[in-house]
């Protein structure tokens, strides 16, 4: 499945806010499973959006650093 890049940019975004969300639902009504279930969700999307956020600088980062070109080694192998 293949994303346009503006969702697939705002993803972290939107996972975090939905977490923030979650959460706050949580500090408002923090008693019976509701309130614990949305304290777990928005633990698990703010955990989400960091992941993806992290990520993607780290691969974006190694992608700079390391374009894909091949070292050309010497080969005794030809004799």
């Amino acid at each position: 499945m293949r994303l346009s890049r503006p969702v697939y940019e705002g993803l972290p975004l939107i996972y975090a806010v939905i977490g923030a969300l979650a959460i706050f639902l949580f500090y408002i009504y923090p008693l019976g499973f509701a309130g614990k279930a949305a304290f777990l969700i928005g633990c698990i999307c703010e955990t989400a959006a960091m992941t993806l956020f992290l990520r993607r600088k780290d691969y974006r980062a190694l992608s700079r650093e390391y374009r894909g070109e091949t070292m050309d080694l010497p080969s005794d192998l030809n004799g």
